[in-house]
């Protein structure tokens, strides 16, 4: 079974000592994406880059295979996750996208 590229668009809990810890914000938005064979395979390692970087999941809300994830076209930060993309695939690394603070998405 091949890997593919999947994307994954999530809701975080910053923890104390967290590096998105800049504002105050308790939250913050944004994207990850790895390849993978499966999707058990990818919240695993999502979970995992989270714990490392002092995050907690509150929600997912997209995570498909790259090619299916319609909901990017959709999406204001669409340039940023398609960069996210291109990064994963010269990389082929677990990578992490711009988060956005809940802070930050109530001021503009």
């Amino acid at each position: 079974m091949n890997k593919v590229l999947w994307v994954v668009s999530l809701k975080a809990k910053i923890l104390e000592g967290s590096p998105l810890d800049m504002d105050g914000s308790k939250f913050s938005f944004g994207e990850a994406a790895t390849f993978s064979h499966s999707e058990p395979d990818v919240k695993e390692q999502l979970l995992q880059k989270m714990k490392q970087g002092k995050l907690e999941l509150v929600e997912l809300f997209h995570i498909s295979p790259a090619d299916q994830a319609s909901w990017i076209s959709q999406s204001e930060d669409m340039e940023d996750i398609l960069e996210l993309i291109e990064q994963v695939k010269i990389t082929g690394k677990f990578a992490f996208g711009l988060f956005r603070s809940s802070e930050y998405l109530e001021t503009n």
